[in-house]
């Protein structure tokens, strides 16, 4: 039998030994010790780390690389929010293009071959990021499968209009509905709202939920009963819900069996949410980042991205999903080899269930989605997020980069 493509010696996270991945048709059609398997194009990965395409759940195209534009004065989430919203104004279709072009391009070289893309929809934006950001779809479709997450994130009761906008973006082509309840000033309205588009539409919801570290309440309890409601199990994801971290072991538990009896899934973005959290507080500065390893270790589906890209929300980043993994593990202190393999889970196969996509990972019938790390082991890739690699989409090739260092040290000159 002759393949696509094969790769011979790879490690795989979590098994020993040297493994070989066939790929034909888009899909991975084997994955053995070894296969005498012949292909058109064979790659010997040397003993390096081959893992599912990196997954980035949770990102806004439409917001990234406006840091330069305008940069923070107070770095505070109300500045970001109200300069943000002055910066929307200016927006055009090709603005939000080439910004969004710079990040697809930098995620399918770091590897990432899913993605969900927030796309602002409001009375100033309207239609403009969903009219900019649909065609890309299509355009970097080679490198990634990038769904578009229909956001109103200036509230919804508060916008008249808003919904009607929300339910235009949708007929365009939208692939989930959200919101951010937690601006809204009626915040269970806001959260009824969206589950009722979802049931129009069919589709999935994710919220931006449980935000910042304030005394307001948890929201989460009423998309629980929202979800079990309206019979949306396996349908809703929850990105930041940063709130969690302050709870304590007990009721963490009992809240990750709410969440899990919901099969609610769970994004933490430790960029965006360790920069912003607990500015208020002067000594034993809390980490603000959802306990993410506690919810899975209970059934939770969860996982990590990275949110905005150097923009006032986060001013730092580049859009690589693997930096994050280190980043995560460093705030969380998850130090074991069992903890990296975790890491790279929440990175790549539990990322993509958290956002609607199970046929994703190293096994026979999943899509040859791939990634080819410069690294031997999870522990290396989590520890160095490494420059080398080659990005693998729909059993193809699509990205190479490595790593080239030149000495000038006299010692190494050519003396003549």
């Amino acid at each position: 039998m002759s393949t696509t493509l094969k790769i011979d010696n790879a490690t795989l996270a979590g098994r020993d030994g040297y493994w070989s991945v066939a790929m034909e048709a888009g899909g991975i059609i084997d994955v053995a010790r070894h296969l005498e398997t012949t292909a058109q194009e064979t790659i010997d990965a040397e003993g390096r780390l081959v893992i599912p395409g990196l997954v980035d759940g949770h990102l806004h195209l439409d917001k990234a690389l406006l840091f330069a534009q305008h940069p923070a004065q107070t770095g505070t989430f109300q500045e970001a929010l109200q300069e943000t919203g002055s910066l929307k104004r200016r927006f055009t279709i090709d603005d939000i293009q080439s910004r969004a072009r710079q990040i697809l391009e930098n995620e399918i070289a770091f590897g990432t071959t899913l993605m969900r893309s927030h796309v602002e929809v409001d009375l100033m934006l309207k239609l403009t990021a969903m009219e900019a950001l649909l065609p890309l779809k299509q355009e970097y479709a080679w490198g990634l499968t990038l769904q578009l997450a229909v956001f109103a994130q200036e509230g919804i009761t508060n916008q008249p209009g808003t919904t009607a906008l929300l339910r235009r973006a949708m007929a365009m082509g939208g692939d989930v509905i959200g919101s951010a309840p937690y601006v809204d000033p009626n915040p269970s309205d806001n959260i009824q709202i969206i589950f009722d588009l979802a049931e129009e539409f069919n589709c999935d919801v994710d919220f931006h939920l449980d935000f910042l570290d304030d005394d307001a309440p948890l929201l989460l309890p009423i998309v629980v009963e929202e979800t079990l409601k309206r019979g949306w199990q396996g349908r809703v994801c929850l990105g930041h819900m940063t709130k969690l971290a302050g709870l304590t072991p007990q009721t963490i538990q009992e809240t990750a069996a709410m969440v899990s009896n919901a099969g609610i899934s769970v994004l933490a973005l430790p960029a965006t949410d360790l920069y912003m959290m607990a500015r208020k507080d002067t000594h034993n500065v809390r980490r603000g980042v959802a306990p993410i390893h506690q919810l899975m270790n209970h059934g939770v589906i969860t996982g990590i991205a990275t949110n905005n890209v150097q923009n006032l929300f986060t001013p730092f980043g580049d859009g690589d999903v693997l930096k994050i993994c280190t980043l995560l593990a460093q705030t969380l202190q998850l130090g074991t080899v069992k903890n990296h393999i975790q890491c790279l889970a929440m990175a790549t196969t539990q990322a993509a269930q958290a956002i609607g996509v199970t046929n994703y990972g190293i096994a026979p019938g999943n899509a040859a989605d791939l990634v080819i790390v410069d690294a031997t082991s999870a522990s290396e890739a989590i520890g160095t997020a490494p420059v080398g690699r080659t990005t693998i989409k729909h059993g193809k090739i699509v990205s190479t980069t490595q790593m080239q260092r030149t000495f000038l040290s006299p010692e190494f000159s050519i003396k003549g």
